[in-house]
């Protein structure tokens, strides 16, 4: 594709799509029946940004930086990692009954969609642009969902963008249909280790088997009533999307260990010491949880949805939905309360919906669809994922984060591993509720 001088001046531009297909005949042309909790993420999409640096000195004739990697590198690992990865492969269908409709995936190698881009800036450049993660579409494939075509939408696109420094970055829109974050982060850094193997002779990883998940590690109580962390939508037919209203806004924030420990300080009243770290994401949550609830006048915010991972163990398994859907309900004023409280609400009364979320997604199949992120305030978990272990030829990430596309507009908060330590904080809300959020949390945490 020609380049024009027009399109060397806007962020993105000579766009390639391809497709990749496995390297041998992989599904055998099964089906994997999707699980009701499956379903009930049907209408989600994870998208994962990475940023690499260059390592390289040298310069093309042009006196642009040659990149450390090419597609050629990329591509020519893909057929034998899509083997391990057929599942992502497939492509659904909808079968039909005399009372209803249910969607599975069709293992038939179809492939995932490739995009290569050129970006007219610098990885720095980027980064340092406001709101940068705001124009992650420009870097992350975005096709708008599954369908309506079902049957030729791939449940995977994979994004590389050359920027002006020879760095790239790397995105990944993946269907959620199809498994949690953690199973998109342990899908890029098995990429990143058959890429890293892909001139030596190093053992490359067992297939991927279609065999049932480990057992939740989190013994929390069950529900037995009528799930509140999903709503009911009417059916939308052959094009996943969610029919909401509400312009979502993106804020992040980069916690450092430092600052983590200030704002432990804050709200248990003592100094963090070794055995607090694993309480990062309660003391975050009811951080973002008061502060939310105090520029919405506490309106719909006494009830949250937590999203945690069952296991950490996702490695040679099958990509699945395998968080714990919990909900959290405050009888009490949360903007009013002490973080502290919010902090043991939590950790001792989660109500675990995730079995009666499947239930009822299974009973109702065909007759209306489900919405999980945004249908309460929902706070998802992924800070020990290993977001930072997507290698590309002996280059970690500068940056990498993950959010979360077609969502509901009671907002979404993820709690991820930060750069150089620490964490960061994805903020997906409401357009308007953006800049309240941003004035609150500094005056307030200093954040």
């Amino acid at each position: 594709m020609a380049v024009t001088k027009e399109g060397e001046n806007n962020l993105v531009y000579d766009i390639k799509i391809s497709s990749v297909v496995p390297g041998k005949i992989t599904g055998e042309n099964k089906t994997y029946e999707l699980k009701g909790i499956d379903l009930a993420m049907k209408l989600h999409y994870l998208k994962g940004l990475y940023f690499f640096n260059n390592p390289n000195s040298t310069s093309d004739n042009e006196g642009k930086k040659t990149s450390f990697v090419s597609i050629l590198d990329i591509k020519k690992v893909m057929f034998d990692w899509l083997v391990v990865y057929f599942k992502t492969c497939g492509r659904i269908r909808v079968s039909s009954s005399e009372t209803r409709e249910r969607a599975s995936i069709k293992l038939n190698d179809a492939g995932i969609r490739i995009v290569e881009a050129q970006s007219s800036k610098t990885v720095e450049e980027w980064l340092a642009l406001e709101g940068f993660l705001s124009l992650q579409d420009q870097l992350v494939y975005n096709d708008d969902g599954l369908g309506p075509d079902l049957p030729f939408s791939p449940l995977v696109c994979f994004q590389v963008t050359w920027f002006k420094c020879g760095g790239i970055s790397v995105g990944l829109s993946w269907a959620h249909v199809l498994g949690d974050a953690f199973s998109a982060v342990e899908f890029m850094n098995t990429l990143g280790h058959y890429i890293q193997i892909q001139d030596s002779n190093k053992q490359k990883p067992n297939l991927i088997s279609l065999q049932d998940p480990p057992q939740s590690e989190y013994p929390l109580s069950k529900s037995t009533r009528e799930p509140v962390s999903v709503k009911r939508v009417d059916p939308v037919g052959s094009h996943w999307v969610l029919p909401y209203h509400s312009k979502i806004g993106v804020h992040t924030i980069h916690l450092n260990l430092n600052q983590l420990g200030q704002l432990h300080s804050m709200v248990h009243g003592t100094k963090m010491n070794d055995n607090c770290t694993s309480q990062f994401f309660e003391v975050i949550t009811s951080i973002m949880w008061k502060s939310i609830a105090k520029i919405r006048k506490d309106l719909e915010t006494n009830v949250v949805t937590i999203c945690r991972p069952k296991s950490f163990k996702r490695q040679g398994i099958v990509p699945h939905n395998g968080q714990v859907l919990g909900v959290v309900e405050a009888n009490f004023v949360v903007s009013n309360v002490a973080p502290l409280k919010l902090v043991h609400s939590i950790i001792e009364g989660v109500i675990d919906e995730s079995d009666v979320v499947e239930e009822l997604v299974n009973k109702e199949t065909g007759e209306s669809d489900f919405f999980v992120y945004g249908a309460n305030l929902t706070f998802v978990d992924v800070e020990k994922a290993d977001v930072y272990g997507f290698e590309m030829k002996g280059n970690n990430p500068r940056f990498a984060s993950y959010s979360i596309g077609e969502i509901g507009d009671k907002g979404v908060v993820l709690v991820l591993p930060g750069p150089k330590d620490g964490k960061l904080i994805v903020v997906q809300l409401p357009e308007d509720e953006i800049e309240p959020l941003k004035s609150e949390l500094k005056e307030e945490w200093c954040i």
